[in-house]
């Protein structure tokens, strides 16, 4: 997906689930932070709060939102 179309579905403040190396680990909820850029063919990043440094956009899942929030 390029950065056009996923800033149109998921906003900035958008509530995520992701997974800053692999779907391996343990995701962090948090919330999209900044608008997505295509830095490179094929991919493009995104910036979230509690992580520093950009994340795939293909590392986010977009969270419903009656999901539950973390303590």
């Amino acid at each position: 997906m390029d950065a056009y179309t996923f800033n149109r579905l998921y906003p900035v403040r958008t509530r995520v689930l992701a997974y800053p190396e692999t779907r391996a680990e343990r995701p962090k909820q948090t919330a999209i932070r900044t608008a997505a850029v295509d830095v490179q063919d094929g991919l493009t990043v995104v910036h979230v709060d509690v992580l520093v440094g950009p994340i795939d956009i293909r590392g986010i899942d977009p969270l419903p939102d009656n999901y539950p929030v973390e303590a």
